[in-house]
């Protein structure tokens, strides 16, 4: 059995390539992963795929469906998409994470007659990555190489407020020669203690930092955001004009209630600006509590999504706390999975290309939907979906929305096009 993996050293968001040659033709391979955390031991996560190999004695696992398995298509991602908790010791692996070591993953290799193992290693950053951790006018921290480009990435993440979560995104969009800072505004010394009018007026120090430091030092600013962190991306373009590309992923298309946590707190708004709350639309926990007991006596899986689309239904104040998108001048690529079950951000990106439209916007604009996509992170290949995608809670099961290979589809076009669209000239210089 002779067994090819490239590349066996990788960053975690590119794909492998696996070939098995020198079996016996038509006859069974089993194929199995095992992966930890670096920060995280003791929580065990596998993986498998039975295959048939072919006349010639060869197994291509991007061209051949599993007979059996932790996941159905022909797909050498698979194994790493499709893992599932095996072991565990009670950890958290959404705690005290760090992006200094790889994570490697064991590949297990099992003929009718022989067994090998392959080691892979999958890199969150190129060598050459520096960091550097920002605590005067903001917190965050700032990814780059010493000869990178001048284009500077403002990362925001989601309402879970997990700083060192965005490094996992922020390294790998380094590494490919980006600028990438990473900062908070909420939950933390100095911050709002929940997503509750948190001020604009913050970033207006973020921004001025950037234009000014020497590393980064632009005037042109890109933006990601990832969930509520979408909503403020969206939000914060269409105030400020400095902002000249943004992504953003499972956004919304109006401002929301504050935040306790998952559920809606203070009858406030999430954000603020010269110490006013902005226009927000109210969200009722009740509306959740109601769906959740009905779908869990159906025994179907519940979410959020529900509750913010019969809010947005019963508001009064529907245009006041729809965010202007048409008043930004960037270029904008919108994510969103169809079956979004936080929130629906769909809809929500439906609704914000219409406006678009219809109020000409001449900025490059571009929507990404995906049918069996629902609230996955941006990047593909780092946390197992299955870990997210059902969660048992209240007696009844949550789900983040879609299907494993539907997310992990949505997940690898999504993050290519980023990568994409922010490598390319912004569509205001080509219209030049």
């Amino acid at each position: 059995m002779k067994v090819n993996v490239y590349d066996v050293e990788s960053l975690v968001d590119d794909k492998i390539k696996v070939i098995v040659s020198d079996l016996i033709p038509n006859s069974k391979l089993r194929v199995s992963m095992k992966m930890e955390f670096p920060w995280c031991k003791g929580e065990e996560f596998s993986s498998y795929g039975v295959f048939y190999s072919n006349e010639k004695g060869e197994v291509n696992l991007d061209s051949v469906e599993p007979l059996e398995g932790s996941y159905k298509t022909a797909d050498c991602m698979g194994l790493i998409y499709s893992l599932k908790k095996s072991n565990t010791e009670g950890k958290n692996f959404a705690e005290n994470i760090s992006i200094d070591k790889p994570i490697i993953m064991n590949m297990i290799f099992e003929s009718d007659i022989e067994r090998k193992e392959v080691r892979l290693k999958r890199l969150f950053k190129t060598e050459d990555i520096i960091t550097k951790d920002i605590s005067d006018e903001f917190i965050g921290k700032l990814f780059y190489k010493q000869n990178s480009s001048n284009k500077t990435i403002l990362v925001l993440g989601g309402s879970d407020g997990n700083l060192d979560a965005l490094e996992l995104l922020a390294a790998p969009l380094a590494s490919r020669g980006f600028n990438v800072l990473t900062v908070a505004y909420f939950d933390l010394e100095g911050l709002p203690s929940k997503l509750e009018e948190v001020p604009l007026e913050y970033f207006e120090n973020v921004f001025k930092w950037i234009s000014e430091n020497e590393i980064t030092n632009t005037k042109e600013l890109f933006v990601h955001g990832t969930s509520k962190g979408g909503e403020l991306a969206l939000l914060l373009a269409s105030r400020y004009k400095q902002i000249k590309k943004v992504v953003v992923s499972q956004p919304h298309a109006y401002c929301f209630q504050a935040l306790d946590g998952q559920m809606n707190g203070k009858d406030t708004s999430s954000w603020s600006y010269k110490g006013k709350p902005l226009p927000y639309i109210k969200v009722d926990n009740n509306i959740f509590f109601e769906d959740q007991k009905k779908d869990i006596e159906k025994g179907i899986p519940f979410g959020f999504a529900s509750t913010y689309k019969k809010s947005i239904v019963r508001a009064d104040n529907k245009e006041e706390a729809r965010i202007k998108v048409e008043n930004s001048e960037a270029d904008i690529l919108m994510i969103s999975g169809k079956e979004d079950n936080i929130w629906n951000s769909y809809d929500g990106c439906v609704e914000i290309m219409e406006k678009l439209k219809k109020n000409n916007y001449q900025y490059n604009v571009e929507l990404l939907t995906y049918d069996k996509m629902g609230h996955p992170l941006p990047i593909p290949y780092i946390v197992p979906l299955k870990e997210t995608l059902f969660v048992n809670m209240d007696g009844g099961i949550f789900s983040s929305g879609g299907t494993v290979e539907g997310n992990a589809k949505g997940q690898f076009e999504s993050w290519k096009r980023t990568i994409e669209f922010y490598k390319e000239p912004l569509s205001i210089d080509i219209k030049k």
